[in-house]
Order: structure tokens, then C-alpha cells, then sequence
């Protein structure tokens, strides 16, 4: 991780392809036990960010591929909620993927590293990148 002046952090991608530095250098706060209701881990810290039951659906579906304005390529899923993630930066709706939606940054409560983003409109959502969680019946067996 580089360091600029006293602050630790790490490039994030938003949708619209805008980085910005988040603070990833002290978890939001201390990992909490195993929460046994909780299906879906993050890749990095094997905490438990989101339920299979907390899945929704837009448009009939709750995965997503969508592509930000530099090209980088995203497979999201859809949760109602994510009790392993909190929020950072402030919600913009500029290139949003879901229209009268603002987004920011889903980190993970344990490892601060970016599950995807928060959804803020009618109502408030997760889209997680499939490719930094794993559901526990991948790697509980």
C-alpha cells in the first residue's frame, strides 16, 4: 500500500471509472464471530458479508455484467442487504448503472477491502463484485 502524507488507503473503482482513495488502513471495526446466517464471505478475510435470502431482483434478475465508461468489466450480484459491509465516500448518481440510484463505495467491515457498492434511492441495495465474495457451500465442503 503507498503511502501520500500521513494517509494509508487504496484506489477504488466507481462505476463511472473515477478512482478515488479510500482509508483501508484500520477496519471500520473489529471482526465480529462467525454469524452462521450468512452464505456469502469476502475473498480476502473470509468474513461473512451477505445472506442468499437477502438476494433481489431488478428487471428479473439479480446478477448483472455491466461495463463503467473505462471498460473495466463487473459482474455484480444484488443483495437487499450486506451486514459485512459498510459504506464509504458520498453517493453520486454520476454514471450510475441503476437510473434514480446513487452509489458509493461497500467495503468489508473486516479487511476494508471494496465488495462492490450501495445503492440509494427508492429503497437501498448492495451490488457486490461477484469475483471478491464466495458463497460458504464453495468453501465449507
Amino acid at each position: 500500500m503507498e503511502k501520500t502524507g500521513t494517509f494509508e488507503g487504496d484506489l477504488q473503482m466507481g462505476p463511472s471509472g473515477t478512482a478515488q482513495v479510500v482509508e483501508l488502513g484500520v477496519p471500520a471495526e473489529k471482526p465480529a464471530e462467525t454469524d452462521a446466517s450468512l452464505d456469502w464471505y469476502c475473498i480476502r478475510c473470509l468474513r461473512g458479508v451477505a445472506r442468499d435470502r437477502d438476494r433481489i431482483f431488478r428487471e428479473g434478475k439479480s446478477e448483472f455484467v455491466f461495463r463503467n465508461p473505462e471498460g473495466h468489466k463487473f459482474h455484480i450480484l444484488l443483495f437487499a442487504d450486506c451486514p459485512g459491509g459498510r459504506t464509504a465516500g458520498i453517493p453520486t448518481t454520476l454514471h450510475t448503472w441503476f437510473p434514480g440510484y446513487a452509489w458509493c463505495y461497500c467495503l468489508c467491515r473486516g479487511c476494508g477491502l471494496q465488495l462492490g457498492w450501495w445503492y440509494e434511492g427508492e429503497g437501498r441495495f448492495a451490488g457486490l463484485i461477484r469475483s471478491r465474495i464466495v458463497n460458504a457451500a464453495q468453501w465449507r465442503n
